[in-house]
C-alpha cells in the first residue's frame, strides 16, 4: 500500500474528518477486509495499545487503528514513543487532534519525526469561501452565486462543519428550485449570531430555563457542546475550591489563566454553587462522555441530561 503507516491529522475538524475518510477509503480499496479499530486518546492505555498493534488479526491482513482527540491523551510521551516504533506490515494508525495540540506535545513531535504530521488549519479570508464552494459542489449544490455564497458563510460563522451540515440541508430542500440568498436565509441557521458561551454561563448560574433557551438556539454538534460544558464546570469547581481556601486574587488569576474580566464572571458563578454540587455535575459529565464513547447514549441525550442535572428549575 502507498499509505503511510502512521498519520496525525491536526487542525480543522471538518478537514481532518474528510482526510480521515479518504485515508480509510484508500486502505479499503487496497484491502476490502481491512479492519477498523476506534480508540479515544484520553482512554488509551499505551501498553495495551502496543499489544493490539503488534498482534495479528484472525480475519484480515490489514488493520486501521483510529485514535481520536490526540490532544487529550493522558500519556502523550509513551504514546509518542510508540508511534515512532516499527509497526507490523498492514498495520496503520491515524490520529486526529484539534489545533490546540501544541508543537511541543510528544505526539506531535513523534509524528513529525516519522513524516506523518498533516496540518489542516481552518481556512481564513477568501479561503473560507473557496472551501464553502467545494463543500457545496461535493453535496451536489451547484450554481450558487457569490452573494448567496457569502450569505451562507456569514450565517455559518465560517465554520466548515456547520457549512457541511447546511449544505446537506440545502441539497435536500432546494433540489428542484435552486439556491439563492432567500433560500439560505430561510433554511440556514444563523450560527454566527449564536455562540456556546451564553449556554455555559446559564449552566454556571444554575439557570435551567435560560440554559434550555440557549440550547434551543444552538446548532453546534451536541458532543462538542457537552465537552465545553464539562470544561466550564471543571473550571468553576477549581474556582470554588480556591474561594473556599481564601486564595488571593492575584494567585487565583495566575492559576486559572483567564483574563480578569472573565475570571470575575466565573467567580460570580462559582460563588452561587457549592463544591458538592459542582463535583456531582463534573462526575456526571465524565460518566456521560464515557457512555457516548461506548455507544450507550446519544450525544444529544447526554447533553440534555447534563443540562438538566447541572441546573435548577426557576
Amino acid at each position: 500500500m502507498g499509505e503511510r503507516q502512521v498519520v496525525l491529522f491536526v487542525g480543522d475538524a471538518f478537514r481532518y474528518e474528510r482526510a480521515l475518510r479518504e485515508r480509510d477509503a484508500a486502505l479499503r480499496a487496497e484491502d476490502p477486509a481491512c479492519e477498523r479499530h476506534l480508540h479515544f486518546a484520553d482512554e488509551v492505555d499505551v501498553p495495551s495499545l502496543e499489544m493490539e498493534l503488534r498482534s495479528s488479526s484472525l480475519f484480515a491482513l490489514g488493520r486501521h487503528f483510529v485514535i481520536r482527540d490526540a490532544d487529550r491523551a493522558r500519556s502523550p510521551k509513551p504514546l509518542g514513543e510508540l508511534l515512532k516504533q516499527t509497526l507490523p506490515s498492514g498495520t496503520y494508525v491515524s490520529l486526529t487532534a484539534s489545533s490546540e495540540l501544541k508543537a511541543s506535545n510528544p505526539i506531535a513531535k513523534a509524528a513529525k519525526t516519522i513524516d506523518g504530521f498533516v496540518s489542516l488549519p481552518s481556512p481564513r479570508g477568501r479561503g473560507i469561501q473557496k472551501a464553502a464552494r467545494e463543500i457545496l459542489d461535493a453535496e451536489g449544490v451547484s450554481g450558487v452565486d457569490p452573494t448567496t455564497l457569502q450569505e451562507l458563510v456569514l450565517r455559518s460563522g465560517g465554520d466548515l462543519l456547520t457549512l457541511g451540515q447546511e449544505a446537506k440541508k440545502l441539497r435536500a430542500f432546494s433540489h428542484n428550485t435552486g439556491v439563492d440568498k432567500g433560500t439560505v436565509r430561510s433554511l440556514a441557521f444563523p450560527s454566527a449570531e449564536q455562540t456556546v458561551y451564553p449556554l455555559y454561563d446559564r449552566i454556571g448560574e444554575g439557570d435551567l430555563r435560560g440554559a434550555l433557551r440557549e440550547l434551543d438556539a444552538l446548532r453546534d454538534p451536541p458532543g462538542r457542546v457537552l465537552g465545553g460544558v464539562v470544561r466550564h464546570v471543571t473550571r468553576l469547581a477549581m474556582i470554588r475550591l480556591l474561594l473556599d481556601r481564601k486564595t488571593p486574587w492575584a494567585k487565583m488569576t495566575s492559576l486559572i489563566g483567564t483574563p480578569e474580566w472573565l475570571l470575575r464572571r466565573l467567580v460570580a458563578q462559582a460563588k452561587g454553587r457549592s463544591m458538592n454540587d459542582l463535583a456531582g455535575a463534573l462526575r456526571l459529565g465524565i460518566r456521560l462522555d464515557q457512555q457516548i464513547k461506548r455507544g450507550e447514549i446519544s450525544p444529544a441525550d447526554a447533553l440534555m441530561t447534563m443540562v438538566l442535572a447541572a441546573t435548577t428549575p426557576a
